[in-house]
């Protein structure tokens, strides 16, 4: 039977319960449930013609899988739902990050403009390292206890989170702050395709205690 013919052949089997196209398992067995119970042959004021068209129609679904319990007639398969989840980075991947800030680096700048006073490893006057990070399906938030300083800043990122099969990296991002304390940067997407792979968006969040990852766990 055709997919048309069988989606027209259960809505007639539905209408004959006097169920929507749309009914659920649940449904459809009280439904038949009723008629079984008022329509049968053997009551008194029994309905067999209408019996036996119930019954046709109620074979007929139950064949198709529809009076099982969770099904309906236009379900579909359900993408599972997406669960925030922090994951606390191990101490050799914070000592891996803190061994990458140093002198003989090269630096990922996140200004507007690369120039001088962003690039100069004397100009950095604040280094950063996360210790936890927030997976949203492929939208990741790196949480960093100390706050961000006024000027330059560099931050070491674990950048291979949603690549499992590859080694795993790690990358130096500066950023200049026009002010201090905690704050929020945003990966440019230039950046964040070329050094997150797999990362729908990349987030940094500075000066997170653990009640600001417990927030982000509970937030939808």
């Amino acid at each position: 039977m055709k997919p048309v013919s069988k989606i027209k052949a259960r809505a007639e089997a539905l209408q004959v319960l006097g169920l929507p196209p749309n009914a659920n398992a649940d449904e459809i067995r009280d439904a038949w449930r009723s008629v079984a119970f008022h329509d049968h042959p053997d009551h008194t004021d029994g309905d067999y013609s209408g019996f036996s068209q119930a019954k046709a129609a109620y074979d007929y679904l139950r064949k198709e899988g529809l009076t099982r319990k969770g099904s309906s007639p236009s379900s579909a398969p359900r993408r599972p739902r997406l669960r925030k989840r922090v994951i606390e980075l191990a101490a050799e991947e914070i000592e891996a990050c803190r061994e990458l800030l140093n002198p003989e680096r090269a630096l990922t700048d996140l200004s507007a403009s690369a120039d001088a006073s962003t690039s100069g490893i004397e100009d950095i006057s604040s280094d950063h390292v996360p210790d936890a990070i927030g997976c949203f399906g492929r939208d990741l938030t790196y949480f960093v206890a100390s706050p961000v300083c006024e000027g330059a800043n560099r931050v070491a990122l674990p950048t291979s989170v949603l690549a499992s099969s590859r080694k795993p990296e790690t990358e130096i991002l500066t950023f200049k702050s026009k002010g201090a304390g905690s704050g929020e940067i945003v990966i440019p997407d230039p950046i964040r395709e070329r050094k997150f792979p797999g990362a729908k968006s990349v987030r940094i969040r500075f000066e997170a205690d653990q009640q600001m990852r417990d927030m982000y766990e509970l937030a939808i």
